[in-house]
């Protein structure tokens, strides 16, 4: 399906408001003429806030948290469908065959998390690889990879290209944080598995899109490999 692309936002897009928010609206409906958009969303801050409350009710199993935490990333889809009327398929898609069956009557479709124990980037690997398409384009936290955090290691350097295996020996070395972790280990192996390039994008700058589309790279590009 070359004409589908599949975005990721993270959830910290929704943690800032309408303001951001109309301006992914904005955007993708100037595409909706082009291209069939797959969006999956996270739940950023209030999938947290509610994690952590129902921590604070006895809960524990990783179970009932992630399940939690994926209607939430489902609520932050399901703005994205509301405002993309009448172009969008009128509910957070479940499943990836929901996605394919959505994907031939509407030109957006827009989802959060699939199952417990998955992260929604996982799920965006896995929604490329059954569309057919061959990259991810990854509207994620920090703009760039980089070689260590960049918040506590001044001198971190970006990395304009990386390979995924470069990058999950990274994070199995603890040099990323979890507040800065821009893609979990599972999410790079099945990149890998695939041959997915992720192309990360600034959240703050959702317009940067069209320059990935013209070839440019405005972030970081992860090759897998």
């Amino acid at each position: 399906m070359r004409d589908v692309l599949v975005l990721k936002i993270t959830g910290k897009a929704f943690d800032e408001g309408s303001t951001l928010i109309s301006r992914y609206v904005k955007l993708l409906k100037s595409m909706v003429s082009e291209y069939r958009l797959i969006v999956i969303t996270g739940g950023g801050n209030t999938a947290r806030k509610y994690i952590s409350d129902a921590r604070s009710l006895g809960i524990s199993s990783n179970y009932w948290l992630d399940l939690i935490g994926i209607w939430v990333s489902r609520l932050n889809s399901l703005l994205i469908t509301s405002s993309l009327q009448p172009y969008a398929y009128p509910k957070p898609a479940v499943s990836l065959e929901e996605v394919l069956e959505a994907l031939s009557s509407h030109r957006v479709v827009a989802m959060g998390g699939l199952i417990p124990g998955q992260s929604t980037a996982s799920t965006a690997i896995e929604v490329v690889e059954a569309v057919g398409a061959e990259k991810l384009y990854y509207f994620s936290a920090v703009g760039y990879a980089y070689d260590r955090d960049p918040a506590k290691y001044p001198d971190a350097k970006p990395l304009r290209e990386v390979n995924a295996s470069l990058l999950k020996k990274i994070l199995e070395q603890k040099q990323l944080p979890g507040e800065y972790a821009l893609i979990d280990e599972k999410a790079l192996d099945l990149a890998i598995r695939s041959k997915i390039l992720v192309q990360l994008i600034s959240y703050r700058e959702p317009e940067k899109l069209l320059d990935a589309l013209r070839g440019e790279n405005p972030g970081s590009l992860i090759h897998p490999a």
